[in-house]
C-alpha cells in the first residue's frame, strides 16, 4: 500500500472516522434534533436525548457537553462519564438524560442560544441546537376594580332602567398601610353615563377619564361621586346628578387597602342604606 494511503487509513482509524472508500459518511443523528424551551426560575425539566452512532464510527468515549451559553441551565447529564468504547462494528444508540432548570428572571425576557455537543474522544462530531427563553418577571403591580354608582334614577316610567328609582352615592378609599410610597393610577370606566346606557351589551366602554397620585406611607385618600363627576364630565354636573354607574380601576405599585362605601335611599330620602365592601387585589398582567 502506498505510504500516503496507509497514513490516511491510520488517521481515520485513530479519530473514529466512518469514511469508506467510495461511500459518503453515515450521519450521526440526535433525537430530538433541537430544543426550544421556556424556563421560569423554579422550573425543572428532564429530557432523554438519543444519539445514534452509525456503523463504522469508532470512539473510545462519547460524551454530551453543553456550550458555555446554556451550561448555567443544566444540573447534570447522565451518564456523567459518557459511553465507550464504541467499536464501530454496529450502529449504537446512546441515551443521555439531561436535567434543565430555570435561572433568575429579569424585567425583560432573556433568550439564550447554544448547543449540546456530541464529543468523541475530544472532538465534536455532532451538535444539537438549543434555544432557552426565560420569561420576564411577573409584574409587581396590583389592580383593584371598585364599582361606583352615583346620582339619581328618577321614577320616569321608563321601560327599562339599570337601577330602581332612588338616590345613590359611592365613596372609595385608598389607604397605604406600608412604609414606602405607592404610585396610584386610576381609570374611570362608565357603563351608564348621565343616564345613557353607553356600555350595555353588545357595546363596550373604554376608560373615559384617568387620574394619578403618589400616596405617601401611612396615608389615605378617597374618590367620591363629586370627584368622579368632575373627571367624567369635565366639571360639576347638574343637581341632582344623573345616574352614572361604572368601575374605578386602581393600579397600585404596591399593596394598599381599598374600601368602597355605598349609600342608597329612596327619592324622598327615606329608607337610607349603607354598605361597606373591601376590594380584593389582582396581580397586574
Amino acid at each position: 500500500m502506498p505510504r500516503r494511503a496507509a497514513a490516511a487509513k491510520e488517521r481515520a482509524a485513530d479519530h473514529g472516522s466512518n469514511e469508506q472508500p467510495g461511500a459518503a459518511p453515515a450521519a450521526i443523528t440526535i433525537n430530538p434534533a433541537t430544543n426550544d424551551l421556556s424556563l421560569n426560575p423554579p422550573d425543572i425539566l428532564d429530557e432523554s436525548i438519543n444519539v445514534t452512532i452509525p456503523k463504522g464510527v469508532k470512539c473510545g468515549n462519547v460524551n454530551l457537553v453543553p456550550a458555555a451559553s446554556i451550561a448555567p441551565f443544566i444540573d447534570f447529564i447522565n451518564p456523567p462519564g459518557g459511553f465507550g468504547p464504541i467499536t464501530g462494528e454496529q450502529e449504537r444508540t446512546l441515551t443521555f438524560r439531561v436535567r434543565f432548570h430555570g435561572i433568575p428572571c429579569k424585567p425583560e425576557p432573556q433568550v439564550f442560544t447554544g448547543t449540546l455537543d456530541v464529543v468523541c474522544d475530544g472532538r465534536v462530531i455532532a451538535k444539537k441546537d438549543v434555544k432557552i427563553t426565560v420569561p420576564a418577571c411577573p409584574g409587581t403591580e396590583l389592580v383593584y376594580a371598585a364599582k361606583f354608582i352615583c346620582g339619581e334614577q328618577p321614577a320616569c316610567g321608563c321601560e327599562c332602567t339599570s337601577v330602581l328609582p332612588g338616590r345613590y352615592a359611592t365613596e372609595i378609599n385608598i389607604h397605604n398601610l406600608g412604609i414606602k410610597e405607592v404610585a396610584i393610577q386610576k381609570r374611570f370606566i362608565p357603563v351608564v353615563l348621565a343616564g345613557a346606557l353607553v356600555g350595555r351589551e353588545p357595546r363596550v366602554v373604554a376608560p373615559r377619564a384617568e387620574d394619578k397620585i403618589i400616596l405617601p406611607p401611612q396615608t389615605a385618600t378617597m374618590d367620591d361621586c363629586c370627584r368622579i363627576a368632575e373627571l367624567l364630565f369635565g366639571g360639576e354636573p347638574t343637581s341632582p346628578m344623573p345616574i352614572t354607574i361604572g368601575f374605578l380601576e386602581i393600579t397600585a405599585s404596591g399593596p394598599v387597602a381599598v374600601t368602597a362605601v355605598y349609600t342608597s335611599a329612596g327619592l324622598d330620602s327615606a329608607g337610607v342604606s349603607i354598605k361597606v365592601e373591601q376590594i380584593a387585589p389582582r396581580r397586574a398582567a
